[in-house]
């Protein structure tokens, strides 16, 4: 019976991997909105990168926890992360989409940027679609 109910389970994630990426995408932004590091983190893949524009990347859980921390006295008032595309390729997946963030700075400033983003997902053997890399970019 188990048997029976995992593959009923997995089936019906097979159906529809383009909605699971894309709410793994919402996942993500609510994680940033919140700054809960931890939360965003636990969506990377082991050996991921998160990089922006011309910066080198930051590969790795833990390096991209420690550099998503040093942003912790900022606050995100506003985020917006929209795909405009996702496709799935068996346990693959890419998307690409647009930002828009509002964050007021330690100092008590409000910054403004907008731009593009490129993701690409892992389905892991624990059925979650893990972010294997994250690259922004201003408009």
């Amino acid at each position: 019976m188990k048997l029976v109910v995992a593959l009923v389970v997995l089936a019906a994630c097979a159906a529809h991997p383009e909605r699971d990426v894309n709410d793994a995408l919402a996942a993500y932004r609510m994680s940033i909105a919140e700054m809960n590091v931890d939360a965003t983190v636990a969506l990377f893949a082991p050996s991921a990168s998160i990089s922006h524009a011309e910066e080198a990347p930051v590969i790795g859980r833990p390096a991209i926890g420690a550099f998503l921390r040093t942003f912790s006295a900022y606050h995100v008032t506003t985020y917006q992360l929209d795909a405009e595309s996702t496709r799935v390729n068996g346990e693959l997946a890419a998307q690409h989409g647009h930002y828009h963030q509002e964050v007021q700075t330690p100092d008590g400033q409000h910054v403004t940027v907008d731009g593009v983003f490129d993701a690409s997902w892992k389905l892991q053997p624990d059925g979650h679609w893990r972010i294997t890399r994250m690259h922004t970019a201003p408009r």
